[in-house]
């Protein structure tokens, strides 16, 4: 045991949050409906595959269509569009840098 003083260990940095991509979300939520539906019914059952194919469509349609349709959802997206910089309209003067 030590006479105290020492601080605590500083805490790790969380690491940065990734992108969710809202399509592959809806996506996956409707899969797992679709797949549990499709394979509590008897009779033949479609490919996996077709399943996440048809998920991802619905998903994209959904999101097309909430833009169209959903009044929120489309004055958020332009309120994020205005919100944000194009960097490519931003003219900087380098010559003026240093001559003070």
């Amino acid at each position: 045991m030590s006479g105290g003083g020492e601080s605590a260990p500083a805490p790790a940095k969380a690491a940065p949050a990734a992108p969710v991509d809202h399509v592959e979300e809806l996506a996956k939520q409707i899969f797992v409906q679709l797949s549990a539906q499709v394979h509590s019914q008897p009779g033949e059952k479609p490919e996996h595959k077709k399943l996440v194919e048809l998920s991802f469509r619905l998903s994209e349609a959904f999101t097309a269509g909430n833009f169209d349709f959903n009044t929120a959802a489309r004055e958020r997206r332009e309120a994020k569009a205005k919100a944000s910089v194009d960097v490519s309209k931003i003219e900087i003067d380098f010559g003026a840098i240093g001559k003070s």
